[in-house]
């Protein structure tokens, strides 16, 4: 069984116990109406009870319809809730592992630019020093040229 047949099943047996316990109290009153006002009109009243006591099951049976109407549209609301619970708690479950996954993506990102801009320097300090290098080999290069230069000229003049 379901849960819902259940609950179904105990809503109707406590209005059920309800509208029982209502006519009984309704028939206590009625009855100690009568005592109040004596027993001068009792025919009547016995007839106006003989014909309330359909018209009162008539009522319990229409006062029952209605309790198990609304008992169902209640049900069927707090299911109707319950889904938008779950629909709600999905989304926003969906919503928090996206923004997980993109602060996940924004730090992966910016540990590589911080890796970029270190290469960067780093290649920045080695081109410097290239630079230096190649401007201390140029140096010695045209030292060196003259130096055989000169001694190309001297060895002409030996020879």
């Amino acid at each position: 069984m379901d849960s819902r047949s259940v609950a179904e099943k105990e809503n109707v047996s406590t209005l059920t116990e309800h509208v029982q316990h209502l006519g009984n109290e309704n028939v206590q009153l009625q009855e100690r109406n009568e005592r109040l006002y004596g027993l001068q009109d009792l025919p009547e009243r016995m007839g106006k009870l003989a014909g309330s006591k359909p018209d009162l099951s008539a009522r319990r049976v229409f006062s029952e319809e209605d309790k198990l109407k609304i008992s169902k549209d209640l049900l069927d609301l707090q299911i109707e809730t319950n889904k938008m619970k779950e629909n709600y708690e999905m989304k926003n479950f969906e919503l928090k592992n996206m923004i997980l996954a993109l602060e996940n993506r924004v730090q992966e990102l910016e540990l590589c630019s911080e890796k970029v801009t270190e290469e960067r320097d780093a290649l920045r300090d080695r081109l410097h020093a290239l630079e230096r290098s190649r401007g201390e080999l140029a140096d010695e290069y045209i030292i060196l040229k003259s130096n055989y230069l000169a001694l190309g000229k001297e060895l002409d003049q030996e020879v």
